[in-house]
């Protein structure tokens, strides 16, 4: 069985042939396919209609990539799939109707392989059911099914982010002018930004330094500030932008402050968007939006 991005001999006939049996046949009869290219099957056997891969994965939260394809079982027969991971050429997943499905390579003990993606037992076993996505699983996803007289690829991206295990903004007293403010988070992937701001505006010098630890980024923003004359608020924005992430804490920070230790202050740790749906009618019925204030 040929692999998607090999190529194939098909005769003018429309039977395929592998190159090592090319030998038997005159080149005036044949020419050669890529199938990494999409094609419209000659044999109506094989066709995938739908690849599913989500763009962005949260670590740990179990994901589901799926490959719907139609076969016509009565003109063909041998289906297999397999999905391959940034192209290489050992599947990571391998499904033989009929038979149990196997996790290899890097999905070995990360999938569920009791999961049916459909009740149809020549496709039930299609998906891939990760149970728990880490940072190396972000890459190339390509679904591969073949049968006896035809093939059919797709391949997606998927991205698994890891936020951050922990956020904190604080100030301490720098010089007897100034006083520092330091924003820091651990442990996201992939690389974050981060921004500091006073009120509305963002503070321009600002230093960024950013180390990488056991796969995972930790970053810290800091700028020394004039010391305070009157209550203000600063906060620290941090971004992951190729997950479409971002998480924001603000801090009210009051004059006369003894070094790390001040008077008072408000710091909003979260805003919590309760979406609560009827479950019999699907309408929205609650709408809450909780600020937490510790």
């Amino acid at each position: 069985m040929l692999r998607p991005h090999e190529h194939r001999i098909l005769l003018k006939t429309g039977r395929f042939i592998s190159p090592s049996r090319l030998v038997h046949h005159s080149l005036n009869n044949c020419f050669v396919i890529n199938t990494s290219e999409t094609f419209p099957s000659l044999t109506n056997g094989v066709k995938i209609n739908k690849l599913q891969v989500p763009e962005v994965a949260q670590f740990g939260s179990p994901v589901v990539l799926d490959c719907d394809y139609s076969w016509d079982e009565k003109k063909d027969d041998g289906l297999v799939v397999k999905w391959f991971f940034n192209n290489g050429r050992t599947p990571i997943y391998q499904w033989i109707t009929n038979n149990k499905p196997q996790a290899l390579g890097i999905l070995k003990g990360r999938l569920n392989l009791e999961y049916s993606a459909s009740q149809h037992n020549n496709s039930k076993h299609r998906a891939l059911h990760i149970t728990k996505p880490a940072p190396e699983l972000s890459g190339d996803y390509t679904c591969s099914v073949s049968s006896f007289n035809d093939e059919d690829s797709r391949t997606k991206s998927m991205l698994v982010y890891v936020p951050e295990r922990s956020l904190n903004l604080r100030q301490e007293r720098s010089s007897s002018e100034l006083m520092r403010v330091s924003c820091s988070a651990e442990g996201v992937y992939p690389q974050p930004e981060m921004m500091l701001l006073q009120g509305d505006s963002e503070i321009n010098n600002t230093v960024i330094t950013v180390e990488k630890k056991e796969g995972l980024f930790n970053i810290k923003a800091t700028s020394d500030q004039p010391r305070l004359e009157a209550a203000k608020e600063f906060s620290c924005e941090l971004r992951i932008p190729k997950a479409n992430y971002t998480v924001k804490k603000e801090v009210v920070y009051y004059p006369n402050s003894r070094g790390s230790n001040f008077e008072s202050s408000s710091v909003v740790i979260t805003t919590i968007l309760w979406f609560i749906l009827d479950t019999f009618s699907g309408k929205l019925i609650n709408y809450y939006c909780i600020n937490w204030y510790r």
